[in-house]
């Protein structure tokens, strides 16, 4: 008894219907992957800021010098900036003489710690809530916050 009917080593010798089959499975599989593939891009695309991020205006005049919405600012060695396309981490010094819309984080000394440069969509979209505007919300439905639940 052969128990290796159902993988033949020789393809050439299956039956027409063997090798319909198989291709059908081939096919069906990699259109799978093909969709997969063509939807991860789409989904990879959106970058998602996290809350208190605020949005403006940055002119790179000279590293680390900067003007945030047309006042003099400072950023830090240790600000990340990512830029526009895929969100790849980008030096301050290969910026300067440019003008961006960003979103930006403060950090705890009140400080740029973060940068994103937005493309022409993501300015058009709304920033992520504040947490005083949460607390608003919450207050104003009577909801009460998390973290006095016990």
């Amino acid at each position: 008894m052969n128990r290796c009917d159902q993988l033949n080593p020789n393809p050439a010798s299956a039956s027409p219907a063997a090798r319909r089959a198989t291709l059908q499975r081939l096919l069906a599989g990699a259109g799978g992957v093909a969709l997969a593939v063509w939807a991860v891009p789409a989904r990879a695309g959106r970058r998602v800021f996290p809350m208190g991020t605020q949005r403006g205006l940055i002119d790179f005049i000279n590293p680390p010098q900067v003007q945030l919405d047309g006042k003099p600012e400072r950023i830090g060695p240790g600000t990340r900036i990512h830029d526009a396309r895929g969100n790849r981490l980008v030096f301050a010094g290969t910026l300067k003489g440019q003008s961006f819309t960003v979103n930006y984080v403060r950090g705890g000394a009140g400080m740029i710690r973060e940068i994103w440069i937005l493309t022409p969509d993501e300015i058009q979209e709304k920033l992520p809530p504040t947490q005083e505007e949460l607390n608003r919300v919450r207050q104003s439905q009577n909801i009460v916050p998390p973290r006095l639940l016990n």
